[in-house]
């Protein structure tokens, strides 16, 4: 399995909290690992729930862990962890799967503590405001970025050709789309591909659709990013980069101040691949 930069720093923050006290990380050792990060969604979190660490650290105090808890081992993890901190990274991958990810970030490891079946860990949440943790760590939210001076970086995507779609694309493309991520989104394609200048871009590779990206279709509505889709087989090439990046150099040129990523999941995903020209902000179409 792999992880998100950040779900590798929470779980190591995490062993750094379980060895200060039990020596075997717990559920709610990962939630002190995360509030350790203080970057992007973390930060958000930490500033608008000040006083979630001092809850967090009482608990831990208060708590009578079961001393005959020998740990397990478990990958990633350099110290041994509960079962049900196992359980808890069952779940989280559990949701990845779900969702069609390749990476487990934060959020699906949140979300799964938050929503653990077991006695101790929900009582020791039990002074916590689960639905603010959820909110911004964990949920999609709607993305803003600056398009004002922003330069389309150097892009190389071996053995992908990135064009824009044309009509005659349009069954081969509701087809990718309905196969590899339902019928959903299939609105949306179908509101681009009505448009004048089609807003999508797609890739291909050996004259088959690896994925594609979209704006400005979402119900028609402008400067909204998305939806974006690369096939569950070819993820973690770059594709979904350039695609992004050629539909924001796009909208640039159509003179779009900003660009928003409607609600932008996984958000690691998306702060990475627009780095400082990210802002985050809530919005309602």
């Amino acid at each position: 399995m792999s992880y998100t930069e950040r779900s590798i720093a929470l779980i190591r923050f995490a062993e750094m909290e379980a060895e200060k006290t039990t020596g075997i990380v717990y559920p709610i050792h990962l939630l002190l690992g995360l509030l350790k990060i203080r970057t992007e969604t973390v930060a958000e979190l930490y500033i608008n729930y000040p006083n979630l660490p001092d809850i967090l650290y009482d608990e831990v105090k208060k708590t009578k862990f079961d001393k005959g808890e020998s740990g397990i081992s478990y990958q990633p993890f350099s110290i041994p962890i509960s079962e049900t901190t196992k359980l808890v990274m069952e779940k989280a991958k559990e949701r990845m799967n779900h969702y069609g990810q390749v990476y487990l970030n934060e959020g699906y490891i949140i979300e799964a503590i938050c929503k653990v079946d077991e006695c101790l860990t929900k009582a020791m949440l039990r002074r916590v405001d689960i639905d603010q943790i959820l909110h911004s760590v964990a949920y999609p939210r709607d993305m803003i970025v600056s398009l004002r001076d922003y330069s389309l970086p150097a892009i190389s995507v071996s053995k992908i050709i990135l064009k824009k779609a044309k009509r005659s694309d349009a069954v081969e493309l509701k087809s990718f789309v309905k196969g590899e991520f339902g019928e959903g989104w299939l609105t949306a394609i179908e509101n681009g591909l009505s448009q004048d200048n089609i807003p999508i871009y797609l890739a291909w590779e050996d004259e088959q659709i690896m994925g594609f990206a979209c704006y400005d279709v979402v119900r028609k509505k402008k400067g909204l990013f998305g939806p974006m889709g690369i096939s569950l087989l070819n993820r973690i090439q770059g594709i979904g980069y350039a695609l992004l990046h050629y539909s924001l150099y796009e909208m640039k040129a159509k003179g779009y101040e900003y660009a928003v990523i409607g609600e932008a999941g996984p958000l690691e995903f998306y702060e990475k691949l627009v780095m400082q020209s990210l802002y985050r902000k809530s919005l309602k179409f």
